[in-house]
């Protein structure tokens, strides 16, 4: 879908901000560029959709070098979300929403229809679309952004640092909003963050860089606990294993009620959809070897104790 071979840019010569970078992004993907500010990350993601031409190598989309795109139809194959959002303080929600659509000269019920569509997919009430952006908050905000950037049913969507200027509270539903569009659109997603559990939590590849070079690439699983790279390790820390912890859910490790102990003595219960770090903390708090498992509906699963980590495949 998204293809780098031998790519390097500079802004001021001698001073290179990506060297000699290769990537490849699968169709369906959703990849995440984390690393230090500098890195070369956003420099990357805006070669993507034309706005940074490199100076030497090759850039492909969907298999067509980079510079033979018409920039018109590149921007409607390529959403683009940012921090600051940038939506049209005079224009309503709808409005901001259909943007692209009106560049393409959709009819106004093609409009207000993708409208209504995109505003319920990011979570918000119909009501919105009649709101201008200054009676929104920052969480709602991003929400429209995303919508707008969705509009024009692209294949691809970049996410340069999104959720930065979001609350904690707000950043953690709006990225498993984030995580429920990608999942049900199936879109190729390529995000950048500096925040090493956004990065744990959203990406099914994840690209650690420095100095405008990848340092490691991998799934979570591999860049948190079979990481080559010094510098990665390093980077991600204890803080990916801590965030790999609050991210895998304890179903995936249910074992079965240890052998001495009967189902009716356990008095200390977790759902199984609570991350790992919820069983582990109540094991550790109450001094005890194993606690019950039950799934939403309040049925018994089984047991979680310390053990039943090993059941993890790494």
């Amino acid at each position: 879908m998204i293809e780098f071979r031998d790519v390097s840019q500079q802004y001021q010569a001698g001073k290179p901000i990506i060297r000699h970078l290769s990537l490849t992004v699968s169709q369906g993907e959703f990849v995440v560029l984390i690393g230090p500010s500098g890195c070369g990350k956003t420099t990357l993601l805006k070669m993507m959709n034309g706005l940074i031409k490199p100076d030497s190598g090759e850039i492909r989309i969907k298999g067509k070098e980079l510079k033979a795109w018409d920039p018109i139809t590149l921007k409607r194959n390529i959403g683009y979300v940012i921090q600051q959002v940038g939506l049209f303080p005079h224009l309503t929600i709808e409005k901001n929403i259909a943007y692209a659509l009106d560049i393409q000269k959709a009819s106004e019920t093609v409009k207000k229809e993708r409208a209504r569509e995109l505003i319920q997919l990011v979570g918000l009430e119909e009501n919105y679309l009649a709101k201008y952006p200054n009676e929104l908050s920052g969480g709602q905000k991003q929400r429209v952004g995303i919508a707008r950037a969705l509009a024009a049913d692209p294949e691809i969507i970049l996410m340069d640092e999104p959720l930065g200027a979001v609350d904690q509270i707000n950043r953690g539903v709006l990225q498993d909003e984030i995580i429920r569009i990608y999942q049900t659109l199936n879109k190729t997603i390529v995000f950048v963050t500096h925040d090493i559990e956004e990065a744990i939590k959203l990406g099914t590849k994840i690209v650690v860089m420095n100095q405008g070079e990848i340092m490691e690439m991998g799934s979570r699983d591999a860049i948190v606990f079979h990481s080559k790279s010094h510098f990665a390790d390093d980077f991600i820390g204890n803080k990916g294993f801590l965030s790999y912890l609050n991210i895998v859910k304890i179903e995936q490790v249910v074992c079965p009620f240890n052998g001495n102990v009967s189902e009716k003595e356990i008095t200390l219960w977790v759902s199984a959809a609570d991350p790992l770090i919820v069983g582990i903390r109540i094991c550790l708090e109450n001094g005890v070897n194993q606690i019950g498992v039950r799934d939403g509906a309040g049925q018994v699963v089984g047991a979680f104790d310390l053990g039943c980590l090993s059941r993890l495949k790494f």
